[in-house]
């Protein structure tokens, strides 16, 4: 009976979720305790959800769409969720409560909250990874893409396992644009240190990009990935770059279909990690 209880002593003091039995953990407060902003205080907040049995598991830090002004942590794609990784989502702040190029200070805080505290819910911080859905694709790309935003916080953006942009703008995004006063077209690309695409000589984690039927996705939503792809390569900012085109798909069905790619991504590079420790 006392080798039984030591062990489980030993079991959750190694293995906090083991406590946790797969319960979703919500609205954890991520900014700074010294913030004083209301609106910080309400927004920036985050879920665990789908918390694996098993310690040392991989976890996605995704972010939500809506074009950085609407969009809730809720609105996660449900077909991530039973998986082998687990998931935290957070919200940040929306234009016009804000200029828009500060939810990637958003986004880089959160994920730097789960660098400093996954491991509390028996998680592994060398396998972390970011990604989201169209605006949330951006924020987190920006926040993996450009050092700036995690060394902030001590961390260097190379410390995240991998990258998974789903239909994400990879020129500079237009609330951004438009926020900084940008008064041109909308649909006009522009390439600067506020886009994926200017900031992808930057050594990157493995990037996995996925996107809708260029017959039914935004008209240039498609190209502008496969820009990124190409740059990527091309400048070998990325051990591994993958892309997918999901047919019959659109900028918001698109969602439908990241489950399975990114579970078998994040499988891969978590194995490639394995055999780099060996």
């Amino acid at each position: 009976m006392r080798a039984t209880i030591y062990f489980l002593l030993i079991v959750f003091a190694i293995c906090p979720q083991a406590r946790a039995e797969n319960l979703p953990l919500r609205d954890i407060a991520y900014a700074s305790p010294n913030n004083t902003d209301a609106y910080k205080a309400q927004r920036c907040k985050l879920d665990i959800l789908n918390i694996p049995s098993t310690c040392g598991f991989p976890t996605l830090v995704w972010f939500h769409g809506g074009g950085i002004s609407a969009g809730d942590k809720k609105q996660m794609p449900q077909n991530l969720m039973g998986k082998s990784f687990a998931i935290v989502r957070p919200n940040y702040r929306l234009s016009p409560k804000i200029k828009a190029h500060e939810a990637i200070d958003d986004a880089a805080e959160a994920i730097a909250w789960v660098f400093n505290n996954i491991e509390k819910y028996g998680g592994d911080k060398a396998k972390i990874f970011v990604g989201g859905h169209s605006a949330g694709a951006y924020l987190s790309g920006m926040a993996a893409f450009a050092p700036s935003y995690l060394n902030k916080f001590g961390i260097k953006n190379t410390d995240i396992a991998g990258i998974v942009l789903l239909s994400g703008q990879t020129t500079t995004h237009f609330q951004v644009r438009k926020d900084l006063g940008d008064t041109s077209p909308q649909f006009l690309p522009k390439i600067d240190s506020l886009s994926l695409l200017g900031t992808s000589a930057n050594k990157v984690s493995p990037v996995c990009i996925i996107v809708g039927d260029r017959r039914l996705e935004f008209k240039e939503r498609v190209e502008e990935n496969f820009l990124l792809e190409a740059c990527l390569r091309t400048l070998k900012s990325s051990s591994i770059v993958e892309i997918y085109e999901l047919q019959g798909l659109n900028h918001g069905t698109v969602a439908n279909g990241v489950g399975p790619i990114a579970d078998s991504f994040i499988k891969r590079v978590v194995k490639s990690q394995k055999k780099s420790a060996k």
